[in-house]
C-alpha cells in the first residue's frame, strides 16, 4: 500500500527531468552552511592555525641556522651554490613540516569523525558533524566523477591531436605528390595529358588531396570545439591557440 511519502517522492521524481551532468541538487543539501562554530571553538581553531604557522617558521629558521656562516670570502659561483643548497634545504624542511602537519591533522580529525558516525547519543558534540560528513562524501563523489571525465576528455584530446598530426603528414605527402606530377605535366590540364596512365595518376592525386583537406578541416573543427569546450585556458598555450584560431580563420 502506497503511503503519502511514496506519493510525494513519486511526484518529485516525475516533476523534473533528470540530467546526468547536473549536480546542483546533489550539492545543495538542506545542511549547506547550517553548521556554525561556537566562539570557543572559533578561538581554539585560530590558536591552532597560529600554532601551525609558528611551527612552520621554526622549521624554516632551524634549516636556516644550520647554514649560517661567513660568506664574505666566497666567490660568486660558490655563493650561488650555497644559496641554491639553502633554498633546497628550506623547501625540504617545509615539505617535511607539511607532511607531519597533514598526518597530525588526519589523526585529530579521525577521532571526532568516528564518534559522529559510530558513537552513541552521549557524543552530542561530535554528532553535529554528521550532516557535514555526508555532504563531504557527496562532494568527494562528484569530484571523483568530474576528475574521471576530465581524464577521459584529455585522452580524447590527445587522440585527436595525434590524428590531426597524422592527417597533416598525409596531406603534406599528397601535396608533394601533386607538385611532382604537376611539374611533370607542366602547364597541361588533366584532359591535355596524353599519357593515359599519368592522367589517371594526376586525377587520383588531386582527388586524394581534396579528400585529405576535407578530413583535415573536419578534424581541426572537432579538435577546436573540444579544446574550447573543455574549459582549458587555450589562449595561454601557443600550440592550442594556433589550433583554435587556425580553425576559426578557416571557417
Amino acid at each position: 500500500m502506497a503511503t503519502s511519502d511514496d506519493v510525494h517522492m513519486g511526484d518529485a521524481a516525475t516533476s523534473k527531468p533528470i540530467n546526468a551532468n547536473d549536480y546542483t541538487d546533489l550539492l545543495q543539501t538542506p545542511h549547506t552552511d547550517a553548521f556554525a562554530f561556537s566562539e570557543t571553538e572559533q578561538f581554539a581553531l585560530q590558536l591552532y592555525d597560529q600554532l601551525r604557522e609558528l611551527e612552520l617558521e621554526k622549521s624554516l629558521l632551524e634549516a636556516h641556522v644550520k647554514d649560517v656562516s661567513d660568506v664574505s670570502a666566497l666567490s660568486d659561483d660558490v655563493l650561488h651554490e650555497h644559496l641554491m643548497a639553502a633554498e633546497r634545504e628550506a623547501m625540504e624542511a617545509k615539505a617535511k613540516f607539511e607532511i607531519r602537519n597533514k598526518v597530525s591533522q588526519n589523526v585529530l580529525i579521525m577521532d571526532p569523525v568516528l564518534k559522529a558516525v559510530h558513537g552513541g547519543q552521549h557524543h552530542t558534540v561530535e554528532k553535529r558533524l554528521l550532516p557535514l560528513i555526508s555532504e563531504n562524501d557527496a562532494v568527494s563523489m562528484v569530484h571523483g566523477l568530474l576528475t574521471t571525465k576530465l581524464a577521459n576528455t584529455q585522452r580524447i584530446l590527445s587522440a585527436a591531436e595525434r590524428g590531426n598530426i597524422a592527417t597533416n603528414k598525409e596531406n603534406r605527402n599528397q601535396s608533394r605528390t601533386v607538385l611532382e606530377l604537376a611539374e611533370e605535366a607542366k602547364a597541361q590540364s588533366i584532359e591535355d595529358i596524353g599519357n593515359l596512365s599519368l592522367r589517371e595518376q594526376v586525377g587520383k592525386a588531386e582527388a586524394n588531396v581534396k579528400e585529405s583537406r576535407k578530413r583535415t578541416a573536419i578534424i581541426k573543427g572537432i579538435l577546436s570545439a573540444m579544446i574550447v569546450g573543455s574549459g582549458i585556458n587555450w589562449a595561454a598555450d601557443e600550440e592550442l591557440r594556433e589550433l583554435v584560431m587556425d580553425d576559426e580563420e578557416a571557417g
